[in-house]
């Protein structure tokens, strides 16, 4: 038989070694007067009662084969299939020890016998199992997945899988009780310990708050531990939120910590920074940025263009035919065949990503809203050229912003010291030019008014801060008066804190 009539005998026959509820028939070893080698990784089904010889099963595999008396297709399949393993057998099987072992209907090759569930490796395989579903965020019955089973099986035929109840019950309690405890011991050891947290609503509106904590370790390592995510009930009021974050951090034993708070700039999470009564308490400069973007696009002239590029924007979303002659005309006007997007209000960087691929189907949207093929309606013809003049100059404008916003979304641990640095930046950017349209002028003073009336009372914190990063030291946003005054105030807490370890060393 040939290797491809072989591998087709295979796939065609493969069903053959489960039952219908998917557990694996037995396989019985060849009578003992077969001597050949290749029985040591071969039997058969039982069919009525009696061995089922027209098909020989691999033990390894599972592979069925077709048998009729010559075992010349079976020694390639095990060769090919399992040569290491095949190798081994026939070794024993050389020197004798195969002879010796008792032929009962249930002996099968060694390595395709079951992991005991409370072996070393079943027990290492069962942990890592638990830890890929833990770090995934994977739901439990993925266990019961049948590509998630055939790859464990692939991997480990001789592992017998749990069931979904036990790592539900089992294994997740045994593995957070583990990483918790661990999590308790570095927080113990912590100096100062920041707290992250924010609220949310999952798909199935259900409200959560989630805590994370940060802080430096001896190592002058950053760890950082997501401490809980917990269902939120009642009303997300200012006092319920600064409890929950004050008996959390009671939990964890680290109110003693003096833990800082980073929120959002919302009123609640603001009143439950001083119900928890944890200071600093510091805004999300990334909210605080966006909050400072979406107020100058509120403004009346910005406003009523956004609101012409968003009409057709989504005409070009609902009509598959206005979508289709968009199409053809950026073929036909060599342009990249780019789908318009449709932005969400509550970010900014959709808005700004909006007009960029507005400004770059410009020819494109403007020849398919003339198509005598488009119909025509009054909400089409709304983008005028000096709409799309004011569009150019709003992206130019933001870009800066853009690029702070791209900076900080990447960097995996953005820190205190860049918020000086980058505020002043912007601040300067957004400085009145004689030069700017009446819309640019209007969002510029947007812009500076709210972010200067954010995180008020913490430009020293900040400006030490930059101070201690060598990015920054040199502090060269600053005035040298507040400069000098910023240095002197570190030298000052520094020889506080060298006096503190000499009088306690």
């Amino acid at each position: 038989m040939t290797t491809r009539k072989m591998e087709e005998a295979e796939t065609n026959n493969i069903s053959l070694g489960e039952r219908r509820d998917n557990t694996p028939r037995q396989i019985f070893n060849a009578p003992g007067k077969q001597k050949s080698k290749v029985w040591t990784v071969f039997g058969f089904y039982k069919m009525a009662g009696k061995l089922d010889r027209s098909h020989a099963i691999c033990k390894l595999c599972r592979a069925s084969l077709t048998y009729s008396g010559s075992t010349t297709n079976l020694d390639q399949h095990a060769k090919r299939k399992h040569g290491e393993e095949y190798g081994e057998f026939t070794e024993q099987k050389r020197a004798g020890t195969s002879g010796k072992q008792a032929r009962t209907e249930n002996a099968i090759p060694t390595f395709f016998q079951r992991l005991g569930q409370n072996s070393a490796r079943a027990r290492e395989i069962t942990a890592s199992i638990t830890r890929f579903i833990a770090k995934g965020l994977c739901p439990y019955n993925i266990v019961e997945w049948e590509g998630f089973q055939d790859l464990i099986h692939t991997l480990e035929p001789r592992y017998k899988i749990p069931s979904r109840n036990h790592i539900t019950n089992t294994c997740m309690p045994a593995l957070y009780a583990q990483v918790k405890s661990q999590v308790e011991e570095k927080l113990a050891k912590a100096e100062r310990v920041a707290i992250t947290t924010d609220a949310w609503t999952s798909c199935a509106t259900e409200s959560y708050v989630t805590i994370t904590a940060q802080h430096i370790a001896p190592d002058w390592e950053l760890h950082v531990y997501v401490l809980q995510t917990r269902a939120f009930k009642g009303s997300h009021t200012g006092k319920n939120v600064g409890a929950l974050l004050k008996q959390a951090c009671v939990d964890w034993k680290i109110l003693d910590k003096e833990p800082a708070l980073v929120t959002d700039n919302a009123t609640n999470m603001v009143l439950a920074g001083v119900e928890a009564e944890m200071t600093p308490h510091l805004m999300c400069f990334a909210h605080t940025i966006n909050l400072a973007t979406q107020k100058a696009f509120k403004m009346d002239t910005v406003a009523r263009l956004l609101g012409k590029v968003r009409r057709v924007v989504g005409f070009f979303h609902r009509s598959v035919r206005a979508a289709e002659i968009l199409q053809d005309k950026q073929k036909q006007l060599a342009l990249p065949t780019h789908k318009l997007i449709q932005d969400v209000s509550t970010r900014w960087n959709s808005t700004q990503i909006m007009l960029e691929r507005v400004l770059e189907q410009q020819p494109a949207i403007s020849a398919a809203l003339m198509s005598r093929d488009l119909r025509r309606g009054e909400e089409l013809n709304t983008l005028k050229d000096k709409d799309f003049c004011d569009v150019e100059d709003i992206v130019k404008l933001m870009v800066p912003v853009k690029l702070v916003t791209i900076s900080m979304c990447e960097d995996k641990r953005p820190t205190l010291s860049v918020i000086s640095p980058v505020r002043e930046k912007l601040k300067k950017t957004f400085e009145a030019a004689d030069e700017d349209s009446v819309v640019i002028r209007e969002m510029k003073q947007a812009f500076r008014e709210d972010l200067e009336k954010r995180n008020t009372g913490l430009e020293d914190l900040f400006h030490t801060a930059a101070a201690l990063d060598p990015r920054f030291k040199s502090l060269p946003f600053l005035t040298d008066h507040d400069a000098e005054r910023t240095f002197a105030n570190i030298t000052v807490k520094a020889t506080s804190l060298h006096n503190k370890a000499l009088a306690t060393g």
